[in-house]
């Protein structure tokens, strides 16, 4: 489908020349199509950027719902997550968020668009730390805090590819997580229950 490669080609020009070097004539060369094309079927170059941040953002959260829907403890999930990060950065997914990130600064449109792209992910947090953690916690508050912090991280480490920090960052979660989930179960605070409801209740 003409749109779906459109997209596909202003992914890969985002990923490589970055924000800057996203016009719709690269794109257009990348493609091999006809430069108008971005406007007809997308109505101006955001338009474009969005729908292929959004492609982007969709498959990845495919990827991490099935790699963590059955995960109730917060080691195992910190230690997937780790690998699913070393996905986000191969497939290029996060250099085309931290592009977007950086080029919407003085584009509130565009920016509005790219924190509608954040929404499912805190859902997506949200429903993991209520399996992992006490009820206690204010897991959509802490869910919103991760996700900021985890595009804020890899917005930074893309201004210096070769700073390892962001990465030690996640192995020291994962080495302190045994530890929270001892305290968690000294204090008598189990995780929470499943949110997941059944067929009779689903809407």
């Amino acid at each position: 489908m003409i749109k779906d490669r459109i997209a596909a080609a202003a992914f890969e020009t985002l990923r490589t020349e970055g924000f800057a070097g996203a016009s719709s004539r690269a794109i257009a060369r990348r493609g091999g199509f006809n430069q108008a094309l971005v406007f007809y079927h997308y109505g101006s170059l955001e338009a474009l950027l969005l729908a292929a941040l959004q492609r982007s953002s969709e498959e990845r959260l495919a990827r991490y719902r099935e790699r963590i829907e059955d995960i109730a403890d917060l080691p195992e999930l910190l230690a997937v997550l780790a690998e699913l990060h070393a996905e986000d950065e191969e497939s290029g997914h996060m250099r085309v968020v931290s592009q977007l990130v950086a080029g919407s600064l003085n584009r509130p449109e565009l920016g509005r668009g790219v924190l509608a792209v954040m929404g499912p992910w805190v859902e997506l947090a949200r429903e993991a730390l209520e399996r992992v953690l006490p009820r206690e916690v204010p897991a959509a508050d802490l869910a919103y805090a991760i996700v900021v912090f985890y595009f804020g991280i890899n917005l930074i480490s893309h201004l210096d590819p070769d700073d390892r920090r962001p990465d030690a960052l996640l192995e020291r979660a994962r080495e302190l997580a045994p530890l929270l989930e001892a305290l968690s179960a000294s204090a008598g605070s189990p995780g929470r229950p499943s949110t997941s409801r059944g067929p009779a209740s689903a809407t």
